[in-house]
């Protein structure tokens, strides 16, 4: 290669060739420089980081020496200094992506801090920037510290050591004590070195005070930025874990939201069963709080989230605490990230199947006509759905059709035999004694009649039998069959409900009073007691049961 290259240089015009032989010279030396240097265990990479490095320390000092030479006033001067030292902060560090190179960006804020410390004897106290620019700067590296992938080398990490100990100090003569939180991640080994930091992650450490005492030196703000830095790396787990240690810390209390960061993680990680017995005790009221703290912190997955396993909760419950509150901002939420009204529509058809009262599936019908006004929702009884959902769908047809008497004997039938109870069969009862309605016209109807004639065949679809031409007595007779233990309940009320409309006998009124004279006061409480726990409806019933006061005790051996 030199023979070939020195031909070339020979056949060249002797102006030229001396032009060459300089270029070659240079080339040469540059290339003993780079030998040099990568034999003192440099890069030309390093060699460049070290360069813009000194560059950068050389601006800070130069913009500390026009502070301390300016002859504005310290107030204009503190601005004008903040304003330039982001100027070159910022244009420094975009020379380098904290995913590809964060060691040269943690040099680039260990000088960046240490020269805003010499600096800070000169600036006014006055200046709202000093401090604001402190916390940002203290933040951002503490940020860039917790997210480095690998081991940061050890003459580097004690260049930062040193560097925040002596800022610290510097900053502590001017009152301010904002590098706090880098100066604890300077005094350990490592940024997650801490052996009790390793023991909580690893639900290893049972000892309370060495954990409280770990907790107390790291601080609310740096523990929080460590639970958001795991859930960002998707180990949601160890967030939750560490979540939870802050949250029952009393010294943390009113501080970090780490019980609301606890209650994201296990949204995000517990199945539905184990997440109801986690929220069981947590108020709805103190969950829209914790929802609207995210919501107005940008985190919008994670109040959706939230919301989600509240609202699930109360529809589960049929609990309708807080439950249009919880639809309202659900329905939100769920608009402004999934903005499909087919999507909108799935997820609240999911959610009507949950539904175990009537004003839960109302109130998904008002947030469904507001976020979506073309569109609609059936909500359909199938042979697999929970008995509990197919009867809170006859609640709310009854309410949606109020004054007609078909449907809502329709509903209240269908009701009653999902569950046959002696409430249910009572409710069956009222409607079945109240005078038919005589039919209306089409356009008189709340809905077209061909609709409400399908509603009235899909709900026959759920019965044994078909009473349409029954009278009541005939229906009594099948509703009793299928109530068990219970019919004789109801038969026993009705029974007494006609001999009390009677004249009593004489001899009726003797066997009545003595039998009243040979029960103890005793005997009447739990008498009563009994019957009102058997039957709920006596409650409502209590005028027409006069039994109560003169009771049969051949009534009273049987409940007993």
């Amino acid at each position: 290669g030199s023979v070939c290259g020195a031909h070339i240089v020979l056949s060249l015009p002797p102006c030229v060739r001396v032009r060459v032989q300089v270029w070659q010279r240079n080339i040469c030396a540059y290339a003993v420089v780079i030998v040099v240097k990568m034999a003192e265990g440099e890069t030309e990479k390093e060699y460049d980081t070290r360069k813009a490095i000194e560059e950068l320390r050389e601006r800070f000092q130069g913009l500390t020496t026009a502070l301390r030479e300016s002859s504005q006033s310290s107030l204009e001067a503190s601005l004008h200094f903040c304003q330039e030292f982001c100027q070159v902060l910022v244009e420094h560090a975009g020379r380098w992506k904290t995913d590809e190179d964060p060691l040269p960006l943690l040099e680039v804020y260990t000088v960046a801090i240490l020269s805003f410390a010499k600096a800070a004897s000169c600036l006014s106290s006055e200046c709202e920037n000093v401090p604001l620019l402190l916390e940002k700067l203290a933040l951002s590296c503490a940020e860039l510290l917790l997210s480095l992938p690998q081991h940061v080398p050890g003459a580097l990490w004690e260049e930062f050591q040193s560097s925040m100990k002596l800022a610290h100090g510097l900053l502590q003569e001017t009152g301010s004590t904002q590098l706090r939180l880098l100066l604890v991640l300077a005094q350990q080994d490592g940024v997650w070195a801490n052996t009790t930091l390793s023991g909580i992650l690893s639900s290893q450490i049972s000892q309370t005070e060495q954990v409280h005492e770990y907790l107390e030196s790291e601080g609310a703000t740096l523990l929080n930025m460590r639970i958001k830095h795991l859930i960002k790396v998707d180990s949601v787990d160890k967030a939750a874990v560490l979540a939870k240690t802050c949250s029952e810390y009393p010294g943390f209390e009113g501080k970090g939201n780490f019980k609301q960061t606890y209650l994201l993680c296990i949204c995000l990680t517990k199945s539905q069963e184990q997440l109801m017995e986690e929220i069981t005790s947590i108020d709805c009221k103190d969950a829209l709080e914790m929802i609207c703290n995210l919501e107005s912190e940008g985190d919008e997955k994670g109040a959706l989230c939230m919301c989600t396993t509240f609202l699930k909760r109360q529809l589960l419950q049929g609990d309708v605490y807080c439950a249009w509150e919880l639809t309202l901002f659900w329905s939100k939420l769920l608009m402004r990230l999934e903005s499909s009204a087919e999507s909108f529509l799935s997820h609240s058809k999911q959610m009507t199947l949950l539904c175990r009262s009537v004003c839960h599936i109302l109130f998904l019908i008002k947030v469904i006509q507001n976020e979506v006004a073309s569109g609609s929702i059936a909500l359909k009884m199938t042979s697999s759905d929970h008995k509990d959902s197919k009867s809170t769908i006859c609640k709310t047809i009854s309410c949606l059709l109020p004054t007609d008497l078909e449907v809502k004997r329709a509903c209240q039938l269908t009701e009653f035999l999902l569950q046959p109870t002696v409430d249910s069969y009572y409710a069956v009862e009222s409607l079945y004694n109240e005078p038919d309605q005589k039919p209306e016209e089409d356009g008189s109807l709340p809905v077209p009649n061909s609709l409400r004639c399908e509603l009235l065949l899909a709900l026959k679809t759920q019965w044994p039998f078909d009473p349409e031409f029954w009278d009541w007595k005939t229906l009594k007779r099948n509703c009793l069959a299928l109530m068990g233990e219970e019919a004789a309940i109801v038969s026993s009320i009705d029974t007494l409900n006609d001999t009390d409309e009677q004249e009593p006998l004489p001899m009726q009124i003797y066997h009545q009073r003595h039998h009243m004279r040979t029960m103890t006061s005793l005997s009447k409480k739990m008498c009563r007691h009994c019957i009102l726990l058997l039957v709920p409806s006596v409650r409502r019933k209590r005028k027409q049961l006069s039994w109560l006061i003169h009771p049969s005790l051949d009534l009273i051996r049987k409940i007993i």
